[in-house]
Order: C-alpha cells, then sequence, then structure tokens
C-alpha cells in the first residue's frame, strides 16, 4: 500500500508523516491499554477457570462463545456514535452531539434487555450442541451472571463512543485499567468460594463479569458528568424521548457496524462451538489460542479506532485528503506493528500457553493453533484498521457485505470441511478451522482495502471539484 504525498490540513498547516503518525498514536496509545485491559478481563477469566478444572474452563469458554458476539454487536451498534460526533465536532457543531447520546442511551437499554431475555434462554441451542452434560450446568450459570450487567456494558458503550468522537480516549484507558484488578479480586471470590460465599467453578467467571459490567458504566458516567469537554455536548441538558429519526440516523450507520462485528465475533463463536464436540482439551487448547489472538488483535483494533476518530474530524471540516493521509498512515503503522507480533508468537508460543495452563493435552493443541494464528496477523491489521477508517466516512454497508462474504461464504464452509469432514482431506480437527481463518481474513483484508482506496479517492475528487467550483464562482464574482 503506497501512502499519498506529503499534504497540508485544512489549516493550511503542513501534514507529514510523523506528526500523522503521532497523532494516530496519541489517539490509539489509550484505546489499546483500555482494550488489552478489557481482553485482560478475558485473559483473567480463562486463566482463573482453566486452573480450575478442564470442565470450568470450557464451559467458560463455551459460555463466552454463545454471548459475546452479542455484546460486541451491541458495541458495533453503538459505535454509530463515534463518526456521527467526529463529524459534528470537526464541523464546529459540538453542541449537537447531545441528542445523539441521548438517542443512542434509548436504543442500549432496549437491546440490552433484549439479549437479557434471550441469552438466558439457550436451552435449545445447548442441547443442539451435544455439550457434555458436567459443561452443560456450568455454562447456563455462566450466562446467567453474566446477562445482569448487560444494560451496564451497553450503556458504557454509548459514553466511551461519544467521548471518543469528541476525541478523548485516555478515560476509557484509565477506567478499563482500574476494572482490571476488580475483575481478578471477583474471579477468585466467586470461582473459589471465597468469604462464604459457594464456589461457583466456571460459572463464576460470568458473574464476575457482570459485576464488571456495571463498574465500567459507572466511572464513565462519572466521567461525562464531571468533563468540562463532555459537557460542552450537552448529553444530560434535557430529557429527550426517543425520536424516529434520532433512532434512523443511528441505525443506518450502526446495524450494518454492528452486522459486520458480530459476523467476525460469531465466525469464533461458532468454531468453539463446533469443536465442542471434540470434546474439553481442545475446546480448552482452541480457546487459549483464541485469547491471545485476541490480546494481539487489540492493537490493529485500536488504531483502526483511532483512524475513525481521525478521518470522522477531518471529514467534518471539509479536509478529504487529510482524512486520506490519515488513514493510510494508519494502516501501514497497523502492518508494521503486525509483524512484531506475528514473530513474537512465532517465537515464544510454548512459553505464552504456559501461562494459561499446565495441562500438556491442552497445551499442544495450544501451541500447535498458535502457529497458525500468528500466520493471519498481517492481513487482520490491514481488514482492522481499513474497517475502522471506513466508518470515519460513515461508510459501513458495504463493509458488512464485504466481511460476510469473506467469513461466511469462505471461512465457515471450508472451516468446516477441513475440520469435520474427510471431503477434500481426512479431517484435520481444530486446525482445519485456523486455516479456514487465514484464507478468510486475508481475503476480507483484501476486499476492504481496496474499498477503502476507493472510499477515500472519491472524497478527494468530490473535494477537488467542489472547490474548483468555489474558486470558479469567486473569479466570476470578482469580474
Amino acid at each position: 500500500m503506497t501512502l499519498p504525498a506529503r499534504t497540508s490540513n485544512s489549516h493550511g498547516a503542513p501534514r507529514s508523516r510523523k506528526a500523522e503518525a503521532f497523532s494516530i498514536a496519541r489517539l490509539a496509545l489509550p484505546i489499546i491499554l483500555s482494550q488489552l485491559s478489557v481482553a485482560a478481563a478475558g485473559f483473567i477469566d480463562t486463566m482463573m477457570a482453566g486452573h480450575y478444572s478442564s470442565n470450568a474452563l470450557a464451559g467458560a469458554a463455551v459460555g463466552g462463545s454463545l454471548c459475546f458476539p452479542f455484546i460486541i454487536a451491541m458495541n458495533g451498534l453503538m459505535m454509530a456514535v463515534t463518526p456521527i460526533t467526529a463529524q459534528l465536532t470537526g464541523a464546529g457543531r459540538k453542541g449537537e452531539s447531545g441528542r445523539v447520546v441521548r438517542q443512542a442511551l434509548w436504543l442500549a437499554l432496549f437491546f440490552s434487555l433484549l439479549l437479557f431475555v434471550g441469552i438466558r434462554h439457550m436451552d435449545p441451542v445447548l442441547a443442539l450442541m451435544k455439550t457434555t452434560d458436567e459443561v452443560v450446568p456450568i455454562i447456563k450459570g455462566y450466562l446467567e451472571g453474566i446477562s445482569f450487567g448487560f444494560p451496564a456494558i451497553a450503556g458504557y458503550f454509548v459514553l466511551k463512543s461519544y467521548a471518543e468522537g469528541i476525541g478523548r480516549t485516555k478515560p476509557q484507558m484509565i477506567i478499563s485499567l482500574l476494572t482490571v484488578p476488580f475483575n481478578y479480586v471477583a474471579n477468585d471470590i466467586l470461582i473459589y468460594g471465597k468469604f462464604g460465599l459457594p464456589a461457583l467453578g466456571g460459572a463464576g467467571c460470568g458473574w464476575a463479569s457482570g459485576l464488571t459490567f456495571w463498574l465500567f458504566f459507572l466511572l464513565m458516567l462519572l466521567y461525562t458528568l464531571s468533563s468540562e469537554t463532555c459537557r460542552e455536548g450537552k448529553p444530560f441538558a434535557e430529557f429527550s424521548l426517543p425520536s424516529p429519526a434520532g433512532m434512523g440516523e443511528l441505525l443506518a450507520l450502526g446495524l450494518p457496524i454492528a452486522g459486520t462485528i458480530f459476523m467476525e465475533c460469531s465466525i469464533f463463536a461458532c468454531i468453539t462451538l463446533f469443536l465442542g464436540a471434540l470434546g474439553p482439551v481442545v475446546v480448552g487448547g482452541h480457546q487459549v489460542a483464541l485469547n491471545f489472538s485476541g490480546l494481539v488483535f487489540s492493537i490493529p483494533l485500536s488504531i483502526g479506532m483511532a483512524l475513525t476518530i481521525r478521518a470522522g474530524h477531518a471529514v467534518g471540516a471539509r479536509d478529504p485528503e487529510g482524512a486520506r493521509y490519515s488513514c493510510f498512515t494508519g494502516c501501514m503503522m497497523a502492518m508494521v506493528v503486525s509483524l512484531f507480533t506475528l514473530s513474537f508468537t512465532l517465537g515464544f508460543a510454548r512459553e505464552i500457553v504456559a501461562v494459561y495452563t499446565r495441562d500438556p493435552d491442552v497445551t499442544a493443541v495450544a501451541v500447535d493453533l498458535l502457529f497458525l494464528a500468528a500466520l493471519y496477523q498481517v492481513s487482520d491489521s490491514v481488514m482492522t484498521t481499513s474497517q475502522g477508517a471506513l466508518r470515519g466516512y460513515k461508510d459501513a454497508k458495504v463493509t458488512f457485505i464485504l466481511t460476510f462474504t469473506a467469513y461466511w461464504v469462505i471461512t465457515l464452509p471450508l472451516g468446516y470441511t477441513l475440520s469435520m469432514t474427510d471431503a477434500l482431506v481426512p479431517a484435520m480437527g481444530a486446525r482445519g478451522f485456523w486455516l479456514s481463518l487465514i484464507a478468510g481474513l486475508t481475503v476480507s483484508g483484501l476486499f476492504l482495502g481496496v474499498r477503502l482506496v476507493m472510499v477515500s479517492g472519491r472524497a478527494v475528487a468530490a473535494g477537488r471539484a467542489c472547490r474548483a467550483a468555489d474558486d470558479a464562482g469567486e473569479g466570476r464574482l470578482a469580474a
């Protein structure tokens, strides 16, 4: 990918690669630390459940696979707040952001309650999965516990997205760092049954996550109410009833984003569910590799979120050249970082797995899968940063279609064929699904990279045409 030439921003100041990279890093670093902190909660769940028993690890893994795609999709829906707010901020209309926040909070309440009811009635799904009898009670206990936190995490997503849109990413980092020790202590108490409480095993991970979600929301709400910068957007200046126009604006952008993220997460959830038939050892090894991959994924994901903000501000300020320059710079940054993470994963796979589990059988599966996970990190970085950049342009519908094709037309059918059947090769088990992920993520990265080039190029051409028309009009007036 070739960077466009050095440009100027909307105020005429020179824009260098170094300066742009610094601006992106300044936004992305707090998001990275925040994402790592959130991923650390998943790491804590996996590690503590794994040390409790293999059944606890399998139960927590399947429970998380059933609910987290929906939680992440809900986050995607609320992420519509970020580009809308970013473009309003770039256009000097920050005061209009409050109505967006209030409408998003209504959406968050509705969808979180819908998810609360749905996730507590998963018995038919568990029956279809044919999960072992020892693991089913753990899964149900996990889902029951985590569901109490759904309204809280939905509200947090709204307020976090608002803060991101106005260019404030440090609060989520601080809040996430504060919740990590809380999550650890809650897991320790609930999994092992301390202070007179019953030992819940793997189900305790779900209850600990639900409590942590409420801490996330309360701290973010406190920041939003106390921050002078946040108050400029007037998110709580008045009470607003649900508005069809306001809801429509959020849904038009948020549903494709949510659909894209849901497909990304659910593909991993489906893989976990398919592998459930192969026993807790395979599921445990897969979960370890998946959890570490999630930690690594947080880096390009955070750069992509920073690009949403940078591109949104530039588009709002009518600076399409600056938006394009930000996007391409961020994509290159993510690719360079991915080369380092790839090398680290290949060089220290066994040491990484040792942090999660001491079980030799689970270790053997996890190490094998980590080698495969390393191979898709470069294409994954291109895919993720391109998605974030496109959101800054409010371009989400085509992204949804391209992602659907990569994951559900290529990855899942190919993975099932390689892993669970002898149609092409002897059934490969977990390795077959991870090989299909390499193929799917590579295709997705290519699709979205090309889409970003097209969208940013069209924006630049449109901007130049408008400037030419304005110059011609000024010339006629002068004459």
